[in-house]
């Protein structure tokens, strides 16, 4: 199951989204295909539950000792719709 996440913190953008990387989560997929590239603050893994991807963003910015004002996860399934976007 793959999970999305999405969230806004104060500041530290580059450093949190290293250790979410390093937690297995990416910033982009392949849907047909074609390359799907999430919004700046959006992450998806591939295997964890919407808890805890909210419990690993909570981690990491209680290690880079910043604010995670907003976060928001939840399962992604078959049923969306998007613009795919370019890589940052």
């Amino acid at each position: 199951m793959k999970t999305l996440i999405s969230y806004d913190i104060t500041s530290k953008h580059v450093e949190f989204k290293e250790e979410m990387f390093r937690l297995g989560y990416v910033e982009m997929f392949v849907n047909s295909k074609k390359y799907v590239y999430l919004p700046n603050t959006t992450l998806i893994h591939s295997s964890k539950n919407a808890v805890q991807c909210k419990d690993d963003a909570k981690r990491v910015s209680a290690i880079l000792g910043v604010e995670l004002e907003r976060c928001i996860s939840t399962n992604f399934g078959p049923d969306w719709s998007g613009i795919y976007g370019e890589p940052f």
